[in-house]
């Protein structure tokens, strides 16, 4: 069977505690339950740097893998809001090509929203 990819990314805050990353297993046990796909794996990403340099974690990023976008579109609304994640939470996925995501803005979803890839900065020195 043909699988696909979608991720979540879910903002962090600075009273986030999260620390022994709970949220990722019940994503799995959801998509799971139902024989939607399962959850490849996880990682924090940082945000804009500070003006003393440091850059704090700006978010959570689960990578799934899918059998049906559409159902586990639904099955993860549903379970997110379940374990209580924030507003700005969203869940990236493709359709024909085209990169969309549905954005958790509280009481609901903000359902297709296109995704605007951000330019990226040059690495090392330019002059």
């Amino acid at each position: 069977m043909r699988t696909q990819f979608m991720a979540v990314k879910i903002p962090v805050a600075k009273d986030d505690d999260d620390r022994l990353h709970l949220r990722e297993d019940k994503i799995d046990q959801a998509l799971r339950s139902k024989s939607l796909g399962s959850v490849l794996g996880w990682g924090d990403s940082l945000g804009e740097a500070s003006p003393g340099g440091q850059r704090p974690v700006a978010y959570t990023r689960v990578d799934l893998d899918v059998v049906d976008v559409g159902a586990a579109r639904t099955e993860l609304q549903a379970a997110l809001v379940a374990i209580g994640v924030p507003a700005g939470t969203e869940i990236h996925y493709g359709i024909e090509g085209i990169s969309l995501a549905d954005i958790y803005t509280p009481p609901g979803w903000q359902l297709g929203q296109p995704v605007v890839r951000r330019p990226q900065r040059p690495r090392g020195r330019t002059r």
